[in-house]
């Protein structure tokens, strides 16, 4: 990702002690204006040809947009104090809230220039007088200074001087420059660190008359430098006595004291001693790691499968280099992979298979979807897209004209097919948030859009006249099927009981050797039936949803592991205080506990107009003993969706 840093308004220049002035500055990512929402701090560092200078906090609460990724840095008086009339290069440093660091920019500095004012040399006006006047006036006052020092008289005695007795020394780090720390002194020099880069240094002046005066400077740390050069070799040094290992001894007070040469050892247990200017120094534990060692086990054992020189094939000639190896090696026939059935990385976020084009989305956040990316539904990429009409209608929309979150899925069957969904957003308090759009493409032929209607416009189309089918309901003319008379229980029951007078008795176990068919067909045991079952997807009951809609799980037994697939769309706003979690399912009808979960959720805020629309994705987490919930998110929300495969493990099914 290329990051840029440029100045919003060309402005890079500030007259020296001209505290009114603020650079503008833009920060964009690959030409993109980059988001600031999640940042934790902002700081502009400074430096100038001689290296680095100071660092500058941004106020989070001046960034007045930062979804455009521009930022306000003033010039103020701190500023000032500490910088000179010259040329200086900048960065920008974004630490975001999950603790990554982004600097602007990538290529290079940003510079700006700080210009001397006229105030900065300062001269008085010469009058022209010729060359007879200017030696006149010289000569004028050659006179009158002789005279002076002629006519000098002593004076009378002055008072005593007040020196400086004393001076001391004190120290203490910080992370600002241009403001003293309050906090403990240190009489000795400290060294700076990452978080800490200045040292301040007070001196404290004691004159002759008990009066001190402070005085404070700072200093900051530099850069590493680069490594010195490799200094001359030293002369050689003289000849060592080497060690000689003299005998051992059962404890330190029973080495031998007298008769020891330079070098001599004892070993005491494992450690050795040595004899070192006159007193024994131990030097440690000898205990040899015989780990990289053979045993001569081993060793034995080796030889006896080693090659012996008549064995070895002769003459040389017979015998293949490594060079004829390889030659041979080039020459093996293979078949190379056919490029179209190869995914290939177009170093853009998406992927080439089978000639279509993915968009790999690492996350579902707000500034991952594409907004607007053609202005012709017919011509969206696959994946997420939010469409809006504010710039313009695009093509072939949906009947309602609104902003839509729009999802493209594409196969290569046959002629190619298509599928389209469209999600109507239409503003926070608007009835036509429910409406939801679907149309499918054969080849380049696009059907019209059709709407899926909700519960309630389902209940709206159901005539009145229709039978209650919880209340018992009498007919007293005919109940007609297409003209034909429908059968009445007790019509039934005397069909059923003719039909099975010579079936099997299902009150009583029935062996099927030869198996059972129906058509044709071999009819499923009941094993078979649990065995569909149990790889099945089921939908959780919803009382076990506190937030609403439709949870579906799935199990495996052999893994320990439980798939969860939850997508769930709200008339109203469901609001998370800050600091809050939010249970999304309860399986302690399913399982007894759940050990680990994986996944995220993603959460789409409704902001306060139309068009701020936010989302968050946040991880999954576990309420004991077998809840998932999750936190890290507030403010209404209207969207909620499971991905990034979401699972959790556990002990034991219920």
């Amino acid at each position: 990702m290329s990051k840029e840093l440029a100045f919003t308004d060309d402005n890079d220049v500030v007259k020296y002690l001209d505290t009114t002035t603020a650079f503008n500055l833009a920060l964009t990512a690959d030409g993109v204006a980059f988001d600031l929402t999640n940042a934790k701090s902002i700081l502009v560092k400074i430096a100038n040809d001689d290296g680095y200078i100071m660092q500058e906090a941004i106020d989070l609460t001046t960034v007045t947009s930062p979804l455009g990724g521009t930022l306000s840095f003033p010039i103020n008086q701190d500023i000032m104090n500490t910088l000179v009339p010259d040329d200086y290069d900048i960065e920008v440093w974004v630490t975001m809230n999950d603790g990554t660091q982004a600097i602007f920019p990538s290529d290079g500095t940003l510079g700006f220039s700080i210009e001397e004012n006229l105030m900065s040399d300062t001269g008085e006006v010469i009058p022209t007088v010729t060359l007879n006047d200017f030696q006149q006036q010289f000569d004028d006052l050659s006179n009158q200074m002789e005279n002076a020092v002629h006519n000098v008289q002593k004076g009378d005695q002055g008072d005593p001087g007040n020196g400086i007795k004393s001076a001391n020394n004190q120290y203490q780090l910080s992370d600002s420059p241009v403001t003293v720390p309050t906090g403990g002194w240190s009489d000795t020099i400290l060294a700076t660190t990452d978080q800490l880069p200045y040292l301040w240094t007070k001196i404290i002046f004691t004159y002759d008359d008990g009066t001190t005066k402070e005085t404070n400077f700072v200093s900051s740390r530099g850069d590493t430098g680069s490594q010195g050069p490799i200094g001359p070799e030293g002369p050689q040094g003289k000849q060592g006595n080497g060690l000689v290992v003299r005998g051992k001894a059962d404890k330190e007070e029973n080495l031998p004291t007298t008769g020891n040469n330079q070098g001599d050892g004892y070993l005491v247990g494992t450690d050795l001693y040595i004899w070192i200017d006159g007193s024994w120094q131990n030097m440690g534990s000898i205990t040899p790691d015989l780990a990289d060692y053979v045993k001569v086990v081993d060793m034995n054992n080796a030889l006896n499968t080693k090659v012996n020189i008549a064995d070895m094939r002769k003459p040389a000639s017979d015998v293949a280099g490594i060079e004829e190896v390889n030659a041979k090696q080039d020459k093996i026939g293979y078949t190379p992979a056919d490029d179209s059935k190869v995914v290939h990385d177009n170093h853009d976020g998406t992927i080439t298979a089978n000639g279509t084009v993915f968009n790999l989305l690492k996350s579902l956040s707000a500034s991952s979807i594409p907004q607007d990316p053609t202005k012709d539904y017919n011509t969206l990429p696959q994946g997420l897209a939010l469409m809006s009409e504010v710039n313009g209608e695009p093509a072939n929309m949906p009947p309602v004209k609104s902003t839509y979150l729009t999802l493209t899925i594409a196969s290569s069957f046959a002629t190619g097919r298509k599928r389209q969904m469209a999600w109507l957003d239409a503003g926070a308090n608007s009835s036509n948030n429910n409406f939801t759009y679907i149309r499918y493409c054969v080849g380049s032929t696009w059907s019209s859009w059709d709407s899926i209607p909700t519960s309630t416009q389902i209940s709206s189309l159901i005539p009145a006249t229709i039978a209650d089918t919880t209340k018992d309901a009498n007919f007293t003319g005919k109940l007609q099927k297409s003209g034909i008379d429908v059968a009445t229980t007790t019509d039934v029951k005397n069909a059923v009981n003719t039909a099975t007078a010579n079936m099997v008795d299902s009150s009583k176990p029935t062996n099927f050797t030869a198996g059972l068919q129906s058509g044709g067909v071999s009819v499923a045991t009941s094993d078979d039936l649990k065995s569909v079952e149990n790889s099945a997807w089921h939908q959780l009951d919803e009382k076990k949803i506190p937030i609403g809609g439709t949870l579906l799980y799935k199990i495996d037994e052999n893994s320990k592991i439980i798939y969860m697939s939850y997508s769930h769309s709200l008339q109203y706003a469901y609001f998370i205080s800050s600091g809050d979690t939010a249970t999304v399912a309860d399986f302690s009808s399913i399982v007894k506990n759940i050990k680990t979960v994986s996944g995220k959720i993603y959460c789409k805020n409704i902001g306060n107009s139309d068009s701020s629309i936010q989302g968050s994705a946040v991880d999954l987490s576990i309420s004991s003993p077998a809840s998932i919930v999750f936190g890290g998110t507030s403010g209404g929300i209207d969207y909620f969706s499971f991905y990034e495969g979401a699972y959790f493990t556990y002990d034991s099914l219920q």
